[in-house]
């Protein structure tokens, strides 16, 4: 069993390599310019190898997809019941913070985005994922409107959508600077807070 072991590890680390070296690939060529058979030049493996782990390209983008979205996805936990506004201030700090460290994960976002509509089976991925934040910050605005921490009339599901609406923008707004970027954050926090 031992054997098995360490060739499921690094089964695993060659999944991992493959899937780092496509997003690689897509934030510096675009989606357009992914070709598995570079991706499997870069890390090493014939493209037989390649296939073995992801089928086809559209599997291997939507691994990149889900890579990224579980690394966006590592937002500091907290209970969206005792304290909504902090759990929100965390999740936009968070994301922001992550544009800031790694802005290559919101141009191969962007990148697969703009494939989506030509693209069924990344196009489900994404939207699991958009409707699965958006139930999460739907909960946080619900919660703390029903706490008195944010506005009485606010409307959760209209809420939700103004900040997915700025977090998917980052890119899309060229002069928008670290402290543009904080601005709209607090703004937008600001707007949702109970006077």
């Amino acid at each position: 069993m031992p054997g098995r072991r360490r060739t499921a590890v690094e089964g695993e680390q060659r999944r991992a390599q493959i899937i780092e070296a496509a997003e690689h690939a897509i934030a510096t060529t675009g989606f357009e310019g992914l070709r598995v058979r570079d991706v499997a030049d870069q890390v090493g493996i014939n493209i037989a190898t390649l296939h073995y782990h992801f089928p086809t390209k559209e599997a291997l983008v939507a691994a990149v997809v889900q890579r990224i979205v579980s690394t966006l996805d590592r937002v500091p936990l907290s209970d969206p019941v005792q304290d909504p506004r902090q759990m929100l201030v965390d999740h936009v700090e968070h994301i922001l913070g992550r544009f800031g460290a790694d802005r290559n994960l919101f141009v191969v976002l962007n990148e697969t985005y703009a494939r989506a509509d030509r693209d069924a089976e990344l196009r489900a991925v994404l939207l699991a994922n958009d409707h699965a934040w958006a139930e999460y910050l739907r909960t946080i605005f619900a919660a703390g409107r029903d706490a008195g921490q944010f506005r009485t009339d606010l409307d959760p599901d209209g809420a939700t959508v103004l900040v997915i609406g700025f977090l998917k923008s980052l890119l899309t707004q060229l002069d928008l600077t670290a402290e543009r970027r904080r601005l709209a954050a607090d703004e937008i926090i600001r707007a949702v807070t109970a006077p």
